[in-house]
């Protein structure tokens, strides 16, 4: 008989370094209403997923990221904007649709199979609420860098109703969703243009502002430097990124091995939390916390990282 394993409030309390006292009532509830069933995949479907990941890694299939994939996100972020409008704004078709249902996890060292199909989905909405607020209670405004369909943004919003928030991403397309979300759901919140490979230091972030990014950092791969010098320049009050870590994986486990293989293909964001360890020797930010909790099936895509520039 297989066995079910279940994430419960206690197992997230784990992953996230605190009790189950210090997990809010709104994650709690996500919690006890979603399906955090899962099976550990052994024997021969582990090893039928490390040959899944390697034949792509062998194919020619996996594009390549950088600036010129610009038109690229522009177009994928319009299908959801037309999507959004067709269907009477419907808040589901802000799904990016690289979101994949019913997939592979990676969590502790191995693979897992979830038995229902939003697991991933459900898993980062626990996640955006315990982080948002625990950082963002004491801040006057929020900016997301590479807010692509502005849905971490409402959840900001779910939390703090009055909060001045700001969608920031290279494509039209997404400013236009995050514009028009404020108006369909009345919403303090507006869309502005921002390229992270050349930063815009017109734009103004208020000292006691947060600054965060959801797996938009992948796509600078070694290109971080402008971005994190602005960051660095504006001094927000806290910044948190839930991006890819490429350093913390080990190249002398075949679990990790694939993984840094697939970030390299991809040329997804390499060498930032290293950096941000160095700056932190150099007492020119502090670290206040590092995470790591699950990933997709190719890489770990949601470890966070909590900073803040020294003033």
């Amino acid at each position: 008989m297989v066995k079910h394993h279940n994430l419960s409030i206690n197992d997230f309390a784990d992953i996230f370094g605190t009790t189950a006292a210090g997990i809010p009532n709104i994650c709690k509830k996500i919690i006890k209403d979603s399906d955090f069933r899962y099976v550990i995949l052994t024997g021969k479907e582990r090893e039928e997923v490390f040959l899944r990941v390697f034949r792509i890694l062998l194919s020619d299939s996996l594009k390549v990221c950088g600036p010129h994939r610009k038109k690229d996100w522009e177009k994928g972020w319009t299908e959801n904007l037309d999507n959004f409008v067709q269907n009477k704004f419907k808040l589901e078709e802000l799904i990016p649709k690289f979101v994949r249902k019913k997939e592979v996890v990676r969590f502790r060292g191995g693979y897992i199979l979830p038995i229902d199909a939003n697991f991933e989905t459900n898993f980062v909405k626990v996640l955006r609420y315990y982080i948002f607020t625990k950082y963002f209670s004491n801040v006057s405004k929020v900016f997301e860098f590479g807010c692509g369909t502005g849905l971490n943004l409402i959840a900001v919003s779910d939390l703090f109703p009055e909060m001045k928030l700001f969608g920031l991403d290279w494509s039209k397309a997404s400013c236009k969703i995050v514009n028009e979300l404020s108006k369909k759901q009345n919403l303090n919140m507006k869309g502005l243009l921002f390229d992270m490979f050349s930063p815009d230091h017109k734009i103004e972030v208020d000292k006691d502002s947060a600054v965060f990014t959801i797996g938009a950092m992948e796509q600078l791969g070694t290109n971080y430097q402008s971005f994190l010098d602005f960051l660095i320049k504006k001094q927000p009050s806290i910044i948190i990124n839930i991006e890819v870590n490429y350093e913390m994986l080990n190249a002398d486990s075949l679990f990790d091995y694939v993984a840094i293989k697939y970030i390299e293909k991809r040329n997804y964001l390499c060498g930032y939390f290293e950096k941000l360890h160095e700056l932190e020797k150099q007492g020119k930010i502090d670290i206040i916390e590092y995470r790591e909790t699950v990933g997709g099936l190719y890489h770990n895509g949601y470890p966070y990282v909590v900073w803040k520039p020294k003033v």
